[in-house]
């Protein structure tokens, strides 16, 4: 687990079992203010997280689907069907573009379908992005960008 310790105002929580895409992902928050980058490499690790540490609404989980452990499906599911992490905003992070994986995202509650690989560049602009836009405009400001999977 990888964990920036300036004390910042949000938090991106990225659970990914592939360290290479955890340092890329971090590296792009880094260049976001007020943003604190959380690296998980499982599911597992992801809910006993949850359950140590304050994770409110303002937050952001970026989830992969194939992880061991506890696949990201299995943690869209527990974490919207959960009274206590519902309301944290989860964006599904892939290198899968299938349009099933991408439905199926988004009727488990996914907030937005991301696909891998992603440049540095759009990735830094699509965090900043999610960093500082609300729920509601979130969609239409990443229209723009290839990666960003919108039904």
């Amino acid at each position: 687990m990888i964990i920036n310790t300036v004390a910042l105002t949000r938090k991106f929580l990225l659970v990914d079992d592939d360290l290479d895409d955890a340092k890329l992902f971090c590296e792009a928050i880094d260049q976001i203010s007020s943003v604190e980058c959380i690296t998980i490499e499982n599911g597992l690790k992801l809910f006993d997280l949850l359950s140590k540490h304050n994770i409110n609404s303002s937050d952001v989980i970026f989830l992969d689907i194939n992880m061991p452990v506890i696949s990201g499906w299995e943690c869209l599911k527990k974490l919207k069907s959960s009274a206590e992490y519902y309301r944290i905003p989860v964006i599904m992070y892939s290198t899968s573009s299938a349009r099933n994986d991408i439905e199926r995202a988004y009727n488990l509650g996914a907030q937005l379908f991301l696909t891998k690989p992603i440049s540095f560049g759009e990735l830094s602009n699509i965090l900043e992005i999610v960093a500082t836009s609300s729920q509601d405009s979130l969609l239409s400001q990443l229209k723009e960008f290839k990666s960003a999977k919108i039904i």
